[in-house]
């Protein structure tokens, strides 16, 4: 298989999911950059994510702030810019998309 099959394979299942592939994608964003230990601000997101407009990812932002998925606050170097971190829901939205995934695995094999 090359590589553009097996990724596609693996986005193949979020096809099932009620989750907003917007967020999803901005969930993928924040763990790459998070796993790198970087600070990851707005406008990382605004810039590093294509697929969506600004107005799109302002808008999930927002979305995954008022679900306490994601938190914001000023930076220590600029407050100016707000750094993005864990809401307190964001481990159970995290398990909420790995159940499904298991779940959907689990109903291929039957």
């Amino acid at each position: 298989m090359t590589k553009v099959t097996n990724f596609f394979n693996a986005i193949a299942q979020l096809t099932q999911f009620k989750y907003d592939l917007g967020e999803v994608l901005i969930i993928a964003f924040l763990e790459y950059k998070w796993k790198e230990q970087k600070e990851v601000n707005v406008n990382d997101l605004l810039h590093g994510i294509k697929f969506l407009s600004t107005a799109s990812v302002n808008r999930k932002i927002r979305q995954l702030k008022d679900k306490k998925i994601l938190s914001s606050f000023p930076s220590a170097h600029d407050e100016r810019l707000k750094v993005i971190k864990q809401g307190e829901n964001y481990h159970d939205y995290i398990g909420e998309i790995e159940s499904q995934i298991l779940n959907n695995h689990a109903n291929k094999l039957r």
